[in-house]
């Protein structure tokens, strides 16, 4: 069985214990906090911290001799649902707090736990409301950081360049323009369209253009093309651009008469042959930490009901991954069961409508890339399954 990302975690952390040092982004800790103001410090601290990243504070190991002495009998021990209840209860700045996410690894004969502190732009983090418990206190509009391996005091505010930086964040002025204009592209409201020309409204120098691209007039449907209701399928190019520099350019298909647009996904492979070069199936994704699927969301009008129709029908034989780590790990599960995925292919009876193409062989390798995507659709389902059991 595959342990989504565990494996990846697991040996991250190893290499965390193996430096013998805390840093920027990680703090180690014998046993849970006693002290729940302590602890609240403590994830602030890693919410803000100045290296961009996902943080950790790993349970579980000494931070003086650095060895793994585990949590099996901390009294103290909180699970998920405890810390972000925990996190719940406090007051923070726009109410927006911390993202956290508990993870349980075994190292060395023993349990310890990772408390994985999610990275945000939403940054300063700090409460609107003092939080006490016996003697220490995390306080109001204080604004706390991480640098190296140390914690900015419970009773002081961070430094003004420390502070400065995470405003600086917040604004996306710490990212590149393309990375910026991906990142507002979460909030659709800061976006106008004046014909084929999407500007956000708070920086106009950002745009995304929509472009006819004669070239690609006569290309055939994408097989994705006849899972929608109808076939018809238009390409144009997309551009995002920052004041008129292109920045990035993509192919996109308007399907099903122009109901739905998405940027075209990439392509992947099994290799199921003797031979590397030989492609036995192949099926298009996309994965959801990536700009392409950024866009893919920020073009779809989920107000119009067709509209999710034609989205939830081209999902059924497109995959979507949440990242390149679960693509990896599902690609390697799809080997290891190479046997359930033919047999799932040979038994599905898919019917689609009249198929545009040149030869026989085309429209044959239409319907199994078709099948293929929802046969892997389906082992996608599985796979998570089996993997947070």
């Amino acid at each position: 069985m595959i342990k989504l990302r565990t494996y990846d975690l697991e040996d991250e952390v190893k290499a965390l214990i193996l430096t013998e040092r805390e840093d920027d982004y990680w703090d180690f800790k014998v046993k849970h906090h006693l002290n729940k103001a302590n602890l609240l410090h403590d994830i602030i601290c890693m919410a803000n911290n100045r290296v961009d990243r996902d943080a950790y504070i790993i349970f579980g190991i000494s931070d003086v001799t650095f060895e793994v002495v585990g949590i099996e009998n901390d009294d103290n021990r909180r699970n998920q649902q405890q810390m972000i209840d925990f996190l719940k209860s406090k007051r923070f700045i726009s109410g927006i707090r911390p993202r956290v996410e508990l993870r349980t690894l075994m190292l060395a004969g023993h349990k310890i736990d990772i408390l994985i502190i999610k990275n945000s732009t939403d940054t300063p983090c700090f409460l609107t409301e003092d939080f006490s418990d016996n003697g220490r206190k995390v306080r109001t509009n204080h604004i706390y950081t991480r640098v190296g391996d140390t914690n900015t005091d419970i009773d002081k505010s961070a430094d003004i360049n420390n502070v400065e930086y995470l405003w600086k964040k917040r604004f996306l002025l710490t990212r590149s323009p393309f990375e910026q204009i991906i990142e507002r592209l979460k909030n659709k409201n800061e976006w106008e369209r004046n014909e084929d020309t999407y500007f956000n409204v708070i920086k106009p120098e950002c745009t995304i253009v929509l472009e006819y691209d004669d070239e690609d007039r006569e290309l055939l449907p994408e097989f994705y093309a006849y899972a929608v209701s109808n076939p018809s399928t238009m390409y144009q190019m997309l551009s995002v651009k920052y004041y008129g520099t292109q920045l990035y350019g993509r192919q996109v298909v308007v399907l099903d008469s122009g109901r739905y647009i998405t940027p075209t996904p990439d392509w992947e492979f099994l290799y199921f042959g003797n031979y590397g070069f030989r492609t036995d199936y192949a099926f298009k994704y996309f994965m959801k930490n990536s700009p392409l699927y950024k866009l893919n969301e920020f073009l779809y009008n989920e107000e119009q009901h067709e509209a999710s129709i034609a989205r939830r029908r081209f999902f059924e034989v497109v995959l979507l991954f949440e990242d390149s780590l679960e693509k990896d790990a599902f690609l390697e599960y799809v080997h290891l069961n190479k046997e359930d995925f033919l047999n799932k292919l040979a038994a599905l009876d898919g019917k689609w409508s009249w198929i545009e193409a040149n030869t026989k062989r085309q429209e044959e390798q239409v319907v199994i890339r078709l099948k293929t995507g929802k046969v892997l659709n389906q082992m996608l389902i599985n796979f998570r399954q089996c993997t947070f059991k």
